[in-house]
C-alpha cells in the first residue's frame, strides 16, 4: 500500500498537480508576473499622487490660513479706522455745534435781541 499522498508508484500527488498546473499554465504566470508589476506600478503611481495631494493640502491649508488671518487683521484695521473717523465726526459736530451756538451769540449781540426771545 502507498504512503498517504503518493501515488502507487510512490509520487507525491500535490507535486505531479503542481507540476502539470505549471505546465499547463506557463503563460498564465508570466501574465500574472506582468499583471502584478502593472498592479505595483499603478500602486507607486498612485501613492505618489496621494503624497502630492497631500502635500498640497498641507500648504495650501498653510497658505489658507494665513489669508484668513490677513483678513481678520485686515478687518480689525478697518473696525479701528471707523472707530477713529467716527470720534474725529463726534467731535467735529461738538465743534460745530460750540462755534454755531458763538454766531448765534454774536448776531444777537448786534442785533440786541436775546437769542432766546422771539
Amino acid at each position: 500500500m502507498p504512503a498517504p499522498g503518493t501515488t502507487l508508484d510512490g509520487h507525491d500527488i500535490v507535486e505531479g498537480l503542481m507540476t502539470a498546473a505549471h505546465d499547463l499554465g506557463e503563460s498564465r504566470v508570466a501574465d500574472d508576473r506582468i499583471e502584478q508589476n502593472e498592479i505595483d506600478s499603478l500602486t507607486r503611481r498612485v501613492e505618489a499622487v496621494e503624497d502630492r495631494v497631500e502635500s498640497l493640502q498641507v500648504q495650501t491649508g498653510g497658505n489658507f490660513a494665513a489669508v484668513i488671518e490677513g483678513q481678520a487683521a485686515l478687518r480689525r484695521e478697518v473696525r479701528e479706522g471707523f472707530t477713529k473717523v467716527n470720534a474725529r465726526f463726534d467731535a467735529l459736530e461738538e465743534k460745530m455745534d460750540r462755534h454755531q451756538a458763538q454766531i448765534v451769540e454774536l448776531l444777537s449781540a448786534l442785533v440786541g435781541k436775546s437769542p432766546n426771545a422771539s
